[in-house]
């Protein structure tokens, strides 16, 4: 019988502010300019009377395969975050798309644990930061990046489970170009925000899965192009992760894509969403309809 733990402790909540719904969560981000190779920890901390957060993770991230950071350094103070100005406003999709399909029928998963359909506070931590935040607004969860140079952002939701099955839509941004990807982090243990599994869709219509363990990038799927993902600005793909053990199984709009056979994450994990560009600003990516399950086969 697969096991889950479902953390969404009651008393966290009554320490929040009236200025937010929830508290703004350590969202590790990764900066990656160029040809660097150094892994950079960076903390951002919540402002006075606010739930303390985590510690999050920056690194290097360009987007291509093969990465090899070498170092990660943490600093000793833990600056407030600044007013963020407003981004510039993302258009929405002219046009009304179907929802992409699950793997749910296929894999005989029935009805799940429990879904998110981001229509107010839920499981998914908020933040803002000088340079990108995260937030719920208009029935999605959105993650915006306002001054980027090759950039990738995280928050993981409360959730921490074992052998499990897990869906989110992941909405392109209306300008996104290349490489601009979104996804699924998976698998980091309990109480830690710099490391997981990534698994990534990419404007451009490729997909990759790669391991951060806080100091290197194992690339374990490379970029790789896929006739089963939507692509362009605005297109909507459905992310599935099945982890069981040390068994990981990608699943695209309903269809498998790969099983990768790994021992770094294995036990109980906790589960979020990341977004990424490489050089553009003000750019807003969505993620809508998450849902799990924890009886697999």
């Amino acid at each position: 019988m697969s096991k889950q733990k479902i953390v969404l402790t009651m008393s966290l909540l009554l320490l929040l502010t009236a200025a937010c719904n929830l508290s703004p969560q350590a969202a590790p981000a990764t900066q990656d300019p160029g040809a660097i190779d150094t892994m950079v920890a960076q903390t951002v901390a919540a402002s006075g009377g606010q739930i303390p957060t985590e510690d999050p993770a920056n690194g290097q991230d360009d987007g291509g395969d093969d990465q090899q950071p070498t170092a990660e350094t943490l600093p000793t103070d833990t600056p407030q975050p600044s007013d963020t100005p407003e981004p510039t406003a993302t258009p929405e999709p002219t046009n009304t798309q179907e929802p992409p399909p699950s793997a749910i029928d296929a894999l005989n998963l029935g009805s799940p644990d429990a879904s998110y359909g981001f229509n107010g506070a839920g499981t998914f931590y908020t933040y803002t930061s000088p340079n990108d935040k995260v937030e719920i607004k208009d029935g999605t969860l959105q993650f915006t990046i306002n001054d980027a140079i090759g950039y990738t952002i995280w928050s993981f939701s409360a959730l921490e489970l074992e052998d499990y099955y897990f869906e989110i839509n992941v909405i392109m941004p209306a300008d996104c170009v290349g490489k601009d990807r979104g996804g699924i982090i998976f698998g980091t243990p309990p109480g830690e925000t710099d490391n997981g599994a990534n698994f990534q869709v990419s404007c451009d219509g490729h997909y990759r899965l790669f391991i951060y363990d806080g100091v290197n990038t194992i690339n374990l799927v490379n970029w790789t192009e896929s006739s089963e993902i939507e692509v362009g600005p605005n297109k909507v793909n459905r992310l599935g992760v099945l982890h069981k053990d040390n068994k990981i199984s990608l699943y695209m709009n309903g269809i498998k894509l790969d099983t990768i056979t790994d021992d770094t994450y294995t036990g109980i994990g906790r589960i979020g969403v990341n977004m990424g560009v490489d050089d553009h600003d003000n750019i807003t990516m969505r993620f809508d309809d998450a849902a799990y399950w924890t009886s697999i086969p």
